[in-house]
């Protein structure tokens, strides 16, 4: 499945699956939105899947947007799909605990 992105209001909506075939356009295309926004809200419930790549890949996402004292909500902690790729990753500490 591609990968979509919604924008609507400073949210960014991804539908579909993250794995390492679309994760440097995802990459790109997040490093681009960084340094130009306050905040960023990443909306991840609706994934499909996430393979290990894809989870490292948010994982530095967060990290880069931390460093540039920027502020990064990724949504989607609810999502079983990707639950356990996030903690066998142990990558699950960047996701929200709150829903927008």
């Amino acid at each position: 499945m591609a990968i979509e992105i919604k924008e609507n209001s400073g949210m960014f909506e991804i539908l579909g699956n993250i794995s390492s075939q679309n994760m440097t356009s995802l990459k790109n295309y997040f490093e681009s939105i960084i340094p130009i926004s306050e905040s960023i809200i990443l909306n991840i419930e609706k994934v499909g899947a996430i393979d290990k790549s894809g989870a490292y890949m948010l994982e530095k996402l967060y990290k880069g947007a931390v460093e540039k004292n920027k502020i990064i909500s990724i949504i989607g902690r609810q999502n079983k799909k990707i639950a356990s790729i996030m903690k066998n990753t142990k990558t699950h500490y960047i996701l929200s605990n709150d829903r927008v």
